[in-house]
């Protein structure tokens, strides 16, 4: 113990000694740890680690197929009479619910405020094992219809708005325009995840869930058997029960319902069970492993470097050594005490690893897209820490095993018969620093490559011909109470009388309403079946669909290239717009104007006729076009919640007072949750990819300045060691140029091996990294090279002060000691 406390008051005294060699690798490993802890603790936090139900393992998301849409639509939300049909049936499901998302105004007096609420069938408490704080869940006869309204508050929605009431059951609140009678309070710590498949069609994706209430089917959606598929369908399975089993046995329930189905309604049906967690993770477990991946390269680079720097250290200390070997200190306790020097630092390097991390995780919180926001809170947990701890020892602890070799196996004889000013870098250490330089160059190429494609993937994708435009116009999301606008004649009225007292307003140019604000998904998809088509319902081809006003097209400069927009003229009338797309495909050749289709394939529904061909656009997802869409006029099917469409001439910020007065003018309880600038709904929709994007960026720069840094420190101390040599050269009649050479020349050459290495690792992911990338190739000429070139750069940058440090060393003052 006593030799213990020496040696680690040995090594800090050392370390004080040098305060730039230990504050330069404490704070490369807290970079290197602190990121790495970071996005593993976003990595486990989003697919490991288990969601916060009981037996989450056993949660299944339930999705439909049909092998006719398969090609356009892989999985369908699930249909009604079909979800009714399981719930009554399986016999692997202990609990099953159907849920949707709902935007409803919530009545606190004045101008309602806009609350998300998820509207299930009474399984949900059951499938996610959870029970309300106070009060209770609802029963299965309050999701019938006509039953008294209840509602179940989330914890967050009951501190804010009712500060934490404790007699808030039995109470009414007004939501939709109808009483509510709140019957439970769900615990602080129960989160309801906010996805895409559980959303509506304008729901606040930013907006937490406020309110569970119960879902009642309604009579036709009870009967029709190949009705809408509208829902999101969760299930429980019984403890022992595979996912496999579970799917196989509700096909087989679904090849009873093919059975029953009518010949003009004949479809293959089949279902799709898959784990809860894997679904909420989708498309993103991809770029969350490209990340985990490029953080641990960025904590790589730093390894090498401090590999590097032990290595000089150890180099510069050889005489030190040598003297302790032949005062009779074993090689056990030689290697003991260059490795207490590492282990100080990996244990400095680690705490300020978990500072740094502590400080990134809220970060990264703040800027998580919601898609990957399904869990609640983000935290630095203790596994996450012990990683940290982990990771420091380890890294450091192999960065200082080939210098505490080195000392260790040092020759006393050899050094001592040496002046130790004049004595040479071993060969084996130098080709070991060069090796360990390519490296970190290899790496960090690997990364400035898959940062600058993904750059150049999001600039072409955020600058493609969108077909609209987005510059000065506002969205205003518009929600009516249910109770008020029952009928679509009111709701009709409604948004009549708002849009001409918007068009009213200084400064508004056109305005117009449309029921699926432009990037946010599908709302509708429906067959239509035009003159001469007698093929059966199921094999007919499907449109989306989109309800608008006079002046949407004009509000996004949205092209008609043939007939002509909605008029006043038009009003109740079957009319209708298509897109260039449907046009081609339903009348090729031949001049749409004037041609009639039906909606849902079924004759003896009224046609509509088509007035105008509207241009292509990309009002769905910014990176595919749009599908085949349908514009209906708005008094066709009218909705509770609309958005608004407003181009300006002047800043559109500055007007979103005046258009919720406009709103409230018109009725006071229209909830208006959101005025919004269109240039940002469409950055929004790029989210995702920007926030890879911009860790990726982070950890590219990282690396190139931690290389960059590698190739300084080899290049300085290779000068220093080679001082009498270039004294000797310059004597001899060499010239600053040709020193400048030399020196720059020795440092780019282990750093044109990692450019290779680094680029045929780029390549070796380029599959992976493919599927994140819009109209870029992974083997892009100009981007390879550019990359390069910057990688180049930065090693010459890091070559130069030590080649001026060399060139100006004086050829007598280095020979004096000959």
């Amino acid at each position: 113990m006593r030799t213990l406390l020496q040696d680690l008051r040995h090594a800090l005294r050392q370390l004080r000694k040098a305060p730039g060699f230990t504050l330069t690798v404490v704070l490369t490993l807290a970079l290197g740890i602190g990121t790495t802890t970071a996005i593993f603790t976003l990595d486990y936090d989003v697919m490991l680690k288990p969601l916060p139900y009981r037996d989450a393992g056993q949660l299944v998301v339930l999705q439909e197929q049909v092998a006719e849409f398969r090609d356009l639509y892989p999985t369908l939300p699930l249909n009604a009479n079909h979800f009714l049909m399981w719930q009554q049936n399986a016999r692997t499901i202990e609990a099953m619910a159907a849920m949707r998302e709902s935007t409803m105004p919530l009545g606190l007096g004045g101008h309602p405020e806009q609350v998300e609420v998820v509207i299930a069938t009474p399984g949900l408490f059951p499938v996610l094992g959870v029970n309300p704080q106070l009060g209770r869940s609802f029963t299965a006869e309050e999701a019938q219809t006509g039953h008294d309204r209840v509602v179940v508050l989330m914890n967050d929605l009951w501190r804010t708005q009712f500060q934490s009431d404790p007699a808030i059951l039995g109470k009414t609140v007004r939501m939709n325009g109808f009483p509510y009678t709140v019957i439970g309070v769900m615990p602080k710590s129960f989160h309801m995840p906010v996805v895409d498949i559980v959303a509506g069609a304008n729901a606040d994706r930013q907006k937490p869930i406020e309110a569970l209430a119960p879902l009642a089917f309604s009579k036709d959606e009870r009967q029709e058997t190949m009705g809408d598929f509208n829902y999101f369908g969760l299930a429980r399975m019984k403890p022992g029960v595979s996912v496999a089993a579970a799917n196989a046995e509700i096909n087989a329930l679904q090849h009873t319902i093919m059975k029953s189905l009518a010949p003009d309604e004949r479809a293959t049906l089949s279902a799709v069970l898959a784990p809860f967690q894997q679904t909420l993770v989708g498309n993103n477990r991809t770029p969350l492993v490209i990340l985990l991946v490029a953080v641990a390269g960025l904590l790589l680079v730093g390894c090498f470097n401090i590999t590097n720097l032990l290595l000089s250290r150890a180099v510069d200390r050889r005489q030190q050594m040598a003297v302790a070997a032949a005062l009779g200190a074993t090689q056990s306790r030689m290697l003991r005490t260059a490795m207490f020097e590492p282990t100080l630092l990996a244990a400095f390097g680690g705490g300020a690893g978990i500072l740094v991390a502590a400080i990134l995780v809220p970060a990264l919180e703040r800027f998580l897209p919601p898609a990957l926001d399904f869990r609640g809170a983000l935290h630095l947990d203790w596994l996450g820490a012990a990683c940290a701890l982990f990771l420091a020892l380890l890294a450091t602890l192999l960065a200082g095993i080939v210098p505490g070799w080195i000392s260790m196996r040092t020759s006393p004889h050899e050094v001592l018969h040496s002046e130790a000013r004049l004595a040479s870098e071993a060969r084996g250490t130098k080709r070991l620093r060069r090796v360990l330089v390519a490296a970190e160059v290899a790496v960090s190429v690997a990364l400035v490559l898959a940062a600058t494609l993904l750059t150049a993937s999001l600039v072409r994708l955020m600058h493609i011909d969108r077909g609209f435009a987005s510059d000065r116009v506002l969205t205003v999301e518009v929600n009516l109470p249910d109770k008020s606008y029952s009928e679509r004649p009111a709701r009709t009225a409604f948004f009549r009388e708002a849009l001409d007292r918007i068009r009213q307003l200084p400064g508004v140019e056109q305005a117009g309403l449309v029921s699926q604000i432009p990037l946010a998904g599908d709302q509708w998809i429906d067959m239509i079946r035009v003159a001469g088509d007698t093929r059966p319902f199921m094999q007919l081809p499907t449109e989306h669909f989109r309800f608008v006003s006079r002046g949407y097209f004009e509000a996004l400069h949205l092209p008609v290239v043939a007939g002509r927009t909605l008029q006043p003229s038009d009003d109740e009338k079957n009319v209708a717009l298509v897109s260039e797309l449907t046009a081609r495909t339903f009348w090729p050749g031949k001049d749409p104007i004037g041609r009639q289709f039906v909606r849902g394939g079924d004759d003896n529904k009224a046609p509509f006729t088509v007035i105008g061909v509207v241009r292509d656009a990309r009002t769905i997802s910014l990176a595919q076009p749009d599908p085949m869409i349908v514009y209906m006029p708005y008094w066709y099917r009218c909705d509770e919640s609309a958005a608004l469409l407003v181009r300006t001439h002047q800043d559109p910020a500055a007007i979103a007072g005046s258009l919720r007065k406009a709103i409230w003018g018109v009725d006071p309880e229209a909830s208006v949750p959101a005025v919004r600038i269109l240039n940002g709904i469409v950055a929004d929709s790029t989210a995702n990819r920007r926030f890879e994007l911009d860790l990726l960026l982070l950890f590219a720069v990282s690396a190139l300045l931690l290389a960059g840094l590698g190739v300084f420190g080899v290049i300085t101390y290779t000068v220093v060691q080679r001082q009498h040599e270039i004294g000797l050269r310059m004597a001899l009649g060499a010239q600053r140029a040709n020193i400048y050479r030399l020196v720059v020349r020795e440092g780019l050459e282990p750093a044109f091996l990692g450019i290779v290495a680094g680029v045929g690792l780029a390549f070796g992911f380029s599959r992976t990294l493919h599927a994140l990338l819009f109209q870029v190739s992974p083997y892009n000429p100009l981007m390879v090279a550019g990359t390069v070139a910057t990688i180049l750069a930065v090693g010459v940058a890091a070559c130069l002060l030590p080649a001026r440090r060399a060139a100006c060393v004086e050829p007598m003052r280095a020979l004096r000691n000959e």
